[in-house]
């Protein structure tokens, strides 16, 4: 029952992937069919950002003779954007199933 409302709300929130998919169907995607993607995002920017953390854990690492940790660096590097898009999903995925269940409760009557 509460599949059609979790696909319905799917439908309405990934919209913006719409002229994507019309183009994906047609032909194969190329690299300009792409949406940009936003400057601090770029792999480049990253990649230079978890490079430092890297030589930090290196550095601790050669420090207290142990081998260095590359999830240790990637959790240093990106433990606070993690946090917050994984708050805003519990909440996301809390709210849509109060509201889908209220909505399956409603309907029975």
């Amino acid at each position: 029952m509460c599949n059609w409302i979790y696909v319905t709300l799917l439908l309405i929130f990934n919209r913006w992937l719409n002229p994507l998919f019309k183009i994906g169907h047609k032909w194969k995607l190329e690299p300009d069919d792409m949406y940009s993607v936003l400057p601090e995002d770029r792999s480049q920017r990253l990649g230079e950002e978890l490079q430092g953390y890297w030589d930090q854990e290196v550095k601790r690492a050669q420090k207290d003779a142990q081998e260095p940790s590359l999830v240790k660096a990637i959790v240093k590097c990106y433990w606070k954007s993690y946090l917050i898009w994984g708050m805003f999903t519990f909440v996301e995925v809390k709210d849509f199933h109060t509201v889908s269940c209220f909505l399956v409760y409603v309907s029975l009557y």
